[in-house]
């Protein structure tokens, strides 16, 4: 694998002329605005005391404010720190406070204001004002700054389904790198437009969206992200491709009705299991084809695709490594044969080195460049990956280990169920039964479904339980949160 050498963040975008950068409801920037707004930017940042090294949360919707201030910060090498804005202001205290930020940029939300205060952290305002980012009202003045690719770019907390959060400091040559993936795995170039409806709090929105859009010098979309009005703007702002989660991808199809003619060129899917039902009935209605990848906050985002046509496509697969090797790795830390299950591991220029201050987590999951990440897969003898679920969320029957995805493809087979989620029922007799939720929207019993699975799934494998929820939880990205499935169904 030929490694490029590291460049600092801020130079992933190379343009600086009238093509349109960054589109949102009332604002447009052209390459030429978005450098010009970025080095004023960072002037600013300069003036009010950010330092390289400083960490500074920012509290904001989606829109060009959070890219701009994001590139000011990796300019004046300081690490961001984005943070969801529909945290409380009692949540939000917490984050400030665990990952020691020294300043908070909001967009006017008092409870991040408040959280900051209690933080003891120094708070601003920002507002996109004739396409500059004023700070406190203020403008600043160019500032001719590029950071450092060693730099810590990004503060970003895992999501802790078992244990407290870990920190994950990303470097801007991790960024870079990773960025760099996502437009070489699938060929972006200056005339894409990508609509970006992932949150930008989270790598997947950032990193494969709005940066790797950027360092090919095409267009990112930034709308007011709603259903009803998606396939609209599809057309209208003649998107090319986007990228979202299987439960976004779901919605969107249900109202997707008789599609106008629009520009897609693909549609890509990320951060949690693409279900093989979805995949057809999603390339049978737009027409496009929906390419699965494999990401995680420790690598940056992306490690693995599908790839695009003419590539070979294997659904029920995350496709072959990008920019990184993979590995099926045993508790020694060796490579399983082909074909079988081990942990999924990743080494390269994305994947980061360490957890911020928590050496006990660094040392389980790091050693000799390799990162676990905590998956089940196994490598096909073509290098392509199967993911077979997270080890702490594989159900144990009696020894035998159940994907929670396996009989989740299952039940979405069945017209009637519209979502599935597999979690493990603790049981006196085999430890553990396969529990499962759904959502219907036809008509179907819980004896149904089980009969359904019957006769696709081997007897162990059966649901013990099943129940009909009117959704399934999920977090801000829109990953199911099966860690809560248990106490909601003792719940119901």
């Amino acid at each position: 694998m030929t490694v490029p050498k590291p460049i600092p963040l801020r130079q992933i975008v190379t343009r600086s002329d009238s093509h349109p950068a960054l589109v949102a409801p009332g604002a447009s920037l052209s390459y030429a605005a978005l450098q010009g707004a970025v080095d004023r930017a960072a002037g600013r940042l300069t003036a009010l005391g950010v330092r390289p090294d400083d960490r500074v949360a920012m509290v904001a919707a989606n829109g060009p404010a959070l890219v701009i201030a994001f590139l000011a910060l990796a300019a004046t090498g300081a690490a961001a720190a984005p943070l969801n804005p529909a945290l409380s202001a009692s949540e939000l205290t917490a984050e400030l406070t665990d990952l020691r930020i020294s300043r908070l940029l909001h967009d006017g939300s008092a409870s991040a204001a408040s959280a900051a205060t209690e933080a003891g952290a120094a708070v601003s305002v920002m507002e996109l004002e004739d396409n500059l980012l004023q700070i406190d009202g203020l403008r600043g003045d160019p500032a001719d700054a590029v950071g450092h690719p060693d730099a810590l770019a990004l503060l970003l907390h895992t999501s802790g389904t078992t244990s407290k959060p870990k920190t994950v400091p990303i470097r801007q040559r991790n960024l870079v790198a990773s960025t760099g993936a996502v437009a070489e795995t699938y060929g972006l170039t200056g005339d894409d437009v990508t609509m970006c409806v992932m949150p930008l709090f989270h790598v997947h929105g950032l990193v494969a969206a709005v940066l790797a859009t950027l360092s090919t010098g095409g267009t990112v979309i930034l709308p007011r992200f709603r259903p009803s009005a998606f396939w609209d703007d599809i057309v209208s702002q003649g998107a090319t491709w986007y990228t979202a989660v299987p439960t976004i991808h779901a919605r969107l199809l249900t109202i997707a009705g008789d599609l106008p003619e629009h520009r897609l060129r693909f549609v890509r899917s990320c951060s949690a299991p693409l279900p093989a039902v979805l995949w057809q009935r999603y390339e049978d209605t737009v027409g496009v084809p929906l390419v699965e990848a494999y990401g995680m906050t420790e690598a940056a985002h992306q490690m693995a695709s599908n790839p695009l046509p003419p590539g070979e496509r294997r659904p029920g697969t995350v496709g072959r490594a990008t920019g990184v090797e993979v590995a099926a790795l045993d508790d020694n830390w060796q490579p399983v044969a082909a074909g079988a299950d081990g942990e999924v591991s990743v080494r390269g220029p994305s994947v980061v080195s360490e957890y911020l201050d928590n050496p006990a987590a660094t040392a389980a999951s790091f050693a000799d460049g390799w990162f676990r990440t905590g998956d089940v897969g196994k490598l096909s003898s073509d290098g392509y990956l199967t993911l077979v679920g997270r080890l702490k969320e594989l159900i144990n029957r009696a020894g035998e280990k159940i994907s929670p995805y396996e009989v989740e493809d299952v039940l979405l087979a069945h017209p009637a169920v519209a979502e599935a989620a597999a979690y493990p029922v603790p049981d006196e007799k085999y430890g553990e039964q396969v529990g499962v939720v759904v959502v219907l929207t036809g008509e179907a019993t819980p004896r149904e479904l089980t009969a359904f699975c019957a006769d696709r799934l081997a007897a162990f494998k059966r649901p013990a339980r099943v129940t009909i929820l009117a959704e399934i939880p999920k977090g801000p990205t829109g990953k199911i949160q099966r860690r809560n499935l248990a106490a909601l169904v003792t719940e119901q």
